[in-house]
């Protein structure tokens, strides 16, 4: 298994609108990915940095994922990509 970790910039959205769009548009999307397992998205905070955590089945699908996602990119207006690398998974609890 392989991870996906996304970290980005959400300094330029209001955070309810952020939430909903993530919600709505950018879980959905990611979750029919290719492989995909799980995945965990946490809340930016006062620093309005935002992580997510996602899981594939393998190497191949989960950098493909993290091409969709690559750095710089803006998944929604107000949120730029900062980080975005692939890792393998040693152990799940």
């Amino acid at each position: 298994m392989n991870a996906v970790i996304v970290e980005v910039d959400a300094g330029g959205v209001d955070p309810e609108t952020g939430h909903k769009n993530l919600r709505e548009n950018i879980v959905p999307l990611v979750r029919q990915l290719p492989g995909f397992q799980s995945g965990t998205w946490l809340v930016a905070t006062e620093d309005r940095k935002g992580f997510a955590l996602v899981l594939f089945d393998t190497e191949d699908n989960a950098r493909a994922a993290a091409a969709r996602f690559s750095v710089g990119a803006n998944p929604q207006p107000g949120v730029t990509i900062e980080r975005s690398e692939v890792r393998e998974v040693a152990v799940t609890a």
